[in-house]
């Protein structure tokens, strides 16, 4: 009988302690980023903007496909500060003005581990811009973007820590006909997430 009971518990125990060596396919993350920023402004005598920084946060979702390649999606609310400065010779009373870009991005990376630690990620981006006014003195940022980086990671068993410098392009193909600046950022992004 105690030999039954110890075999039953022994298989128990295996199988159990099976389950926590293999790799965890789906991953949820919480992120929180800071950039710095600018828009891009094509042409002569266009517009003069200075970035003032932005700040990122949301939630990313990833699959893992093989061991080192998975697909991430997720929702991330950003914050964007930028400062018209355009100087005009013949407005000579013209005062800098302040906006404030606020958007809601969906981005689709893929996402490639190499080095156990070290990661990639490259993708699109569907930004919306979630309080744009016609007067705003940049023009509507939602649209469809790109967005790249590297990074690193770390596992305790189910929970993942990483840090992700990045940069991103807004409105590469915008959602209006409005003209006028892209909006660029570059930063870093800092997460925690769990591996089921």
């Amino acid at each position: 009988m105690k030999k039954n009971i110890l075999l039953v518990v022994t298989a128990i125990f295996t199988l159990l302690s099976s389950g926590a060596y293999c790799q965890s396919k789906n991953n949820l993350s919480v992120i929180f980023g800071a950039a710095g920023n600018d828009i891009l402004n094509p042409g002569i005598g266009a517009a003069g903007y200075k970035g003032e920084g932005d700040l990122i946060y949301g939630f990313n979702y990833s699959r893992n496909l093989t061991k080192s390649f998975s697909i991430q999606t997720g929702v991330e609310y950003s914050v964007n500060n930028v400062l018209w400065n355009y100087e005009d010779a013949y407005n000579p009373s013209f005062t800098p003005q302040r906006a404030s870009i606020r958007m809601l991005s969906v981005p689709v990376y893929a996402n490639f581990t190499f080095f156990k630690y070290l990661f990639a990620d490259v993708g699109l981006t569907a930004d919306f811009e979630t309080s744009h006014q016609s007067d705003e003195i940049a023009s509507d940022q939602s649209g469809i973007g790109f967005g790249m980086g590297i990074g690193g990671k770390y596992n305790f068993n189910k929970i993942t820590v990483f840090i992700n410098p990045f940069f991103q392009l807004h409105t590469i193909i915008a959602f209006h006909e409005e003209g006028g600046g892209s909006l660029v950022d570059a930063g870093v992004k800092v997460g925690i997430g769990y591996n089921f």
